[in-house]
């Protein structure tokens, strides 16, 4: 169990306690050992199986500061007015007001936690996004970058899916649309090539410039997030050329413009290995830098960690030697892989999961959900008969311990805000975890 205290105006305030369930307990005691009601433990995180939790499993209980106990004859707008606070704000700390139009007299409604920052949040999604997942995530955010557009030869960019309707739903409310451009598939595939012949023409690097303004006047986007991949101390200037000529087009249009980078970062005998990149140039010529791996639907790499917080944190703080923290957020991972035993080099392939069905497996295969302190990420085994024979697999995802360690590192560090990659399904405790620490700073008005 892992409790974080925090000291505010020398008393002690219990912001958030994460209990990891341990053999024996059940709903029912961890929400009287915590004092809170069954239903709200199951809201807040949305336990799918109450009544079957798997050991190693975590939960979230966050302590608001202020609260209100529904009166006859309330409303979210009265409430709302009485407490100077936005609809949105009653949403976001109350997801349960997600799934119904009316409240109970009686019932008790967050209306505040004791924050320790405010923070940028943006996430990734694809146009096809569930609309109930998206309208669940949309209080909790300051921009939506969407998943749509890939950089083709000369300059020229493609895109997949109708977002228009991403876009306006994003703009009702008060989210940032945000145009995500990379070089990559839609499936993750890489293509060099590309990449490089735009980084070493000029005529390509204006043409592609044109085409993000014109696809951001024509859909009503308010910037650019563009992916950089293959960073390296041996193309770092090629990449900066490219981003002023770029900048200096778009800013001219009054367009926002992030970047995301995808470190190539490798462990070798308990040591992070990176590249030597100079980051200072890049924080001057754009408006936010997001550290993001990206997880896609495979992986081939030997089972380990999907996320480590050692790496992240060695990463960052030689990042920060060169870049301003105000400019630098961290992403969070939100998926997990599956992996078949034994591991075979260029032959064994991970599948995605989603965090919620890791913990279906878990339960599923009565698994022992097992930490690794130096990533602080989870992980299990299981074992299932298939077509006569027994196969071993090993899980390793991220729950509410590793969500908490990024924010708690942007916190520390003062960062700008996190990444959230991605939002195509709905993660409860993620949210819980965020708005109990950090006030989500909202740059356009909030219905």
């Amino acid at each position: 169990m892992f409790i974080f205290i925090y000291i505010v105006k020398k008393l002690k305030v219990l912001a958030m306690t994460i209990h990891v369930v341990q053999a024996g307990d059940t709903i029912e005691s961890i929400a009287n050992k915590y004092k809170v009601p069954v239903n709200r433990l199951i809201r807040e995180n949305g336990i799918i199986n109450p009544n079957n939790l798997v050991i190693g499993q975590t939960i979230v209980i966050a302590y608001p500061s202020e609260t209100y106990e529904v009166k006859e004859g309330d409303t979210l707008e009265s409430i709302a007015k009485e407490k100077q606070i936005t609809m949105m704000q009653l949403y976001r700390n109350n997801p349960v007001l997600f799934d119904r139009d009316y409240i109970i007299p009686g019932e008790t409604l967050v209306i505040s936690y004791d924050t320790q920052a405010t923070i940028t949040t943006n996430a990734y999604a694809y146009p096809f996004i569930d609309r109930r997942i998206l309208r669940n995530a949309m209080p909790y955010l300051t921009y939506l970058s969407i998943l749509n557009y890939k950089t083709m030869k000369g300059g020229e960019i493609e895109s997949f899916y109708d977002d228009s309707e991403l876009i306006q739903l994003a703009k009702e409310a008060g989210v940032i649309p945000v145009m995500l451009l990379t070089s990559l598939t839609i499936l993750g595939e890489k293509n060099p090539e590309i990449v490089y012949d735009i980084l070493i023409n000029t005529q390509f690097q204006d043409r592609h410039a044109q085409n993000m303004a014109n696809i951001m006047k024509e859909k009503g986007y308010s910037g650019i997030n563009i992916t950089i991949t293959y960073l390296n101390s041996s193309n770092q200037d090629l990449y900066i050329s490219y981003l002023r000529r770029i900048t200096s087009y778009l800013r001219k249009e009054g367009f926002i413009i992030f970047i995301t980078i995808d470190p190539n970062v490798v462990s070798i005998e308990n040591q992070s290995i990176f590249e030597n990149v100079d980051y200072t140039e890049y924080s001057e010529l754009v408006d936010e830098i997001y550290l993001m791996k990206f997880l896609w639907g495979t992986k081939y790499e030997p089972p380990g960690p999907v996320s480590s917080i050692k790496t992240i944190t060695a990463y960052l703080d030689y990042m920060l030697e060169s870049v301003t923290p105000s400019v630098v957020n961290i992403g969070f991972p939100l998926l997990g892989y599956d992996w078949r035993l034994p591991y075979i080099l260029g032959y064994t392939q991970a599948n995605a999961v989603t965090l919620e069905s890791a913990i279906e497996l878990a339960i599923l295969t009565e698994s022992i959900i097992s930490f690794d302190d130096k990533s602080k990420t989870p992980h299990f085994e299981y074992s299932m008969e298939t077509d006569a024979r027994i196969n071993r697999n090993i899980v390793w995802f991220v729950d509410a311990r590793a969500l908490y360690e990024i924010v708690k590192l942007v916190i520390e560090k003062k960062l700008s805000g996190t990444g959230l990659w991605y939002i195509m399904n709905y993660y409860p405790q993620l949210w819980l975890i965020i708005v109990s620490n950090c006030k989500i700073e909202r740059l356009l008005p909030e219905p």
